[in-house]
């Protein structure tokens, strides 16, 4: 496959390379899950999920073996393997810890979203936020990466770019702004980031054509939107300074979902993670296959050591782990890194959990 590299490339230049329902305002985020039980969700119902066939139960069994002893592993199983699949409002509000070390104190994700600012989570790997939804910044010695940008101009500017001036970061520096989907949440405030700091803005085709022509929602319904620039495509790179990060597609949560694999560094040693834009709610078999097992798969080929998307208490991202991170940077263990063998039983626990989603459905 050939692989598009974007670097300094000229303003204004485009790289070549089911509608969802908009997901809702601060109050009531999914997390990258449909909303509700039933088929139109991709999330069985209690009763469907307790009737599952046989089929379906050995899927959970399967994730259940995976996991094995592993503290963590047995408490992601926790939250994949159930109806919910552990994504909903609900799930990420009343979220435990693991049983495993470091110590953690519980940090739910409350309905009314708080401000948390920003936090380090690796050597130049930077999370900006509140308890609902944030954004991903990846530095180089020459700039950054910013994913998703938030709900609104207002956030992007007094959440984003005020918690990295704080952190003695430089907005002016960031080259471009990926977006994993076309929703709100993740693209609110990336006319504000253009705009300002004259970032690339990159989104896949198709999700482009959706930001466009979708009416925003509340106060920002009058606010500008991006002018289209980059679109995304399966395999490319985007090359800033000493950093190369690879985006991917996730096709389901939309048509042009992405993720993206990033080196992050942490105690002078690169270390592969992968960021998506939604967890396991898949539509239907299709965008499973070629969406979800898509990224999933070039995780594990790229012994990945860590997956963790925009939404807080979805991923291996919890806050619990990341304010620990944060305060007490550098600690002498980082939990939000699994190492690659860990990350791929992760994944298949995931994969394993919404096949037996799909069973209960009976997809």
């Amino acid at each position: 496959m050939l692989k598009r590299v974007l670097t300094g490339l000229a303003a204004g230049v485009v790289a070549a390379s089911l509608v969802s329902a908009q997901e809702g305002a601060p109050q009531g985020r999914g997390a990258g899950q449909g909303r509700g039980g039933g088929p139109g969700a991709g999330l069985p119902t209690q009763a469907q999920w307790d009737a599952m066939p046989t089929a379906g139960k050995q899927y959970v069994e399967k994730a259940r073996t995976l996991a094995g002893n592993d503290p963590d592993l047995l408490f992601d199983f926790g939250i994949f393997c159930k109806a919910s699949g552990g994504s909903t409002n609900e799930d990420r509000a009343a979220i435990g810890v693991p049983n495993s070390e470091p110590r953690l104190q519980p940090y739910p994700a409350p309905n009314q979203s708080v401000v948390i600012g920003g936090q380090r989570l690796f050597d130049n790997f930077y999370w900006f936020g509140d308890t609902g939804v944030g954004a991903w910044l990846i530095t180089s010695n020459d700039g950054y990466i910013l994913f998703d940008a938030m709900d609104n101009e207002e956030q992007a500017r007094d959440i984003i770019v005020a918690s990295m001036k704080k952190m003695g970061l430089d907005p002016a520096r960031i080259r471009y702004v990926v977006f994993g989907h076309h929703h709100f949440d993740h693209t609110g405030g990336g006319e504000y980031i253009q705009r300002t700091f004259k970032a690339r803005a990159v989104m896949h085709r198709d999700d482009w054509d959706l930001y466009l022509r979708t009416p925003a929602r509340g106060a920002a319904a009058a606010a500008p939107k991006m002018r289209r620039d980059i679109e995304a495509t399966d395999g490319m790179e985007l090359k800033v300074g000493d950093v190369t990060a690879t985006i991917y597609q996730m096709t389901g949560h939309t048509p042009g979902s992405i993720g993206m694999i990033v080196p992050v560094r942490y105690q002078r040693t690169n270390h592969p993670i992968l960021l998506v834009t939604a967890a396991t709610a898949a539509p239907n078999r299709y965008s499973f296959i070629g969406g979800y097992e898509h990224i999933w798969d070039l995780g594990i080929t790229h012994k990945v050591e860590s997956v963790m998307q925009a939404h807080p208490n979805t991923n291996m991202n919890l806050l619990a782990r990341t304010k620990y991170v944060h305060e007490n940077y550098p600690p002498a263990k980082n939990p939000l890194l699994y190492g690659a063998e860990r990350t791929a039983r992760y994944i298949n626990i995931m994969r394993a959990c919404t096949q037996a989603r799909m069973e209960a459905l009976g997809w």
